[in-house]
């Protein structure tokens, strides 16, 4: 009888998230990039001279089971989520918990949500670079 010996599962995704890390030093976007590939799970960001676009994919998630918050010392948005999904069990309340830096150079203060049909839109206005830097005379 002959032993196997057991190696290691090469998970590409697992992989490539490690390779990000080191390059990015920023809150994680929501779930890991294995768990968005198991859920469908989608974040798209955009952003131009007026601001900076977020759409997070929320599928089954009622408007009332939306939690939204924002941080203005961290400069961090919070998107907190609960939605009803059937397991052979029954039923089970499934959670997503996402956070997001925003850069100085966005006004948290006129941030503005939309929810439809599942889908979350983060809008933040670009602020005008007086506004967040200050000149001093001695």
């Amino acid at each position: 009888m002959s032993m196997k010996t057991l190696t290691n599962y090469y998970n590409p995704i697992v992989n490539l998230e490690k390779a990000f890390e080191g390059l990015f030093n920023q809150t994680p976007l929501f779930h890991s990039l294995e768990e968005i590939y198991k859920t469908g799970d989608q974040v798209r960001f955009s952003g131009d001279d007026k601001g900076l676009t977020v759409q997070v994919d929320l599928p089954g998630v009622d408007k009332e089971r939306l939690d939204l918050s924002t941080d203005s010392d961290k400069r961090e948005v919070y998107i907190k989520a609960t939605r009803t999904v059937k397991t052979q069990e029954g039923q089970r309340d499934q959670t997503y918990n996402r956070s997001f830096s925003i850069g100085r150079e966005y006004d948290l203060n006129k941030i503005a949500f939309n929810y439809l049909n599942g889908q979350l839109e983060v809008s933040v206005p670009r602020r005008k670079k007086e506004e967040y830097i200050r000149k001093y005379t001695v």
